[in-house]
């Protein structure tokens, strides 16, 4: 007569004895146990699968302060605006100086005016400000940041 176990290519209860079958220990420890299979997420093999599979980013954000002499460069800023990257103007250094600061904001709204963009202030005392690049939207209502695609926001 056949093995039913052998058949069904189960292990046969009648031969298997206590010393064979070794029963782990069971820990109430949450951490990793002996034997357990552990994976190195830090290692070279997995990031450089994560490099692959994660694309690179085409948008950035620009950060832009007043210089030593309290002025601000905009030069080139049209280039990174038109990709669609966002620039961020910091005035805070100018806090001592209202006169100063209402001509780097008004060189900051006729750069952004030039290029068809609108540029908003961040906080209550105007002294952040931010010009989002071509395709990126804000909610007006609400001041969400989001990209282009989203119907109900307006574009800037």
């Amino acid at each position: 007569m056949a093995n039913l176990f052998r058949l069904l290519g189960l292990p046969d209860p009648s031969k298997a004895t206590a010393s064979n079958t070794k029963r782990k220990m069971i820990s109430t420890d949450p951490g990793p146990q002996e034997g357990d299979l552990h994976i190195d997420l830090g290692e070279m093999k997995w990031s450089e699968r994560t490099l692959r599979h994660t694309p690179s980013a085409s948008r950035n954000v620009v950060y832009l302060k007043p210089d030593g002499l309290h002025r601000l460069s905009l030069e080139g800023m049209s280039v990174p605006l038109s990709r669609g990257c966002m620039v961020i103007v910091d005035l805070g250094s100018l806090a001592h100086m209202p006169s100063q600061k209402d001509v780097c904001k008004r060189r900051v709204q006729e750069m952004s005016e030039r290029l068809g963009l609108h540029a908003f202030a961040i906080n209550e005392d105007d002294s952040l400000l931010m010009v989002p690049g071509a395709m990126m939207r804000v909610d007006t209502t609400k001041y969400d940041l989001g990209i282009g695609g989203n119907g109900h926001l307006s574009e800037s």
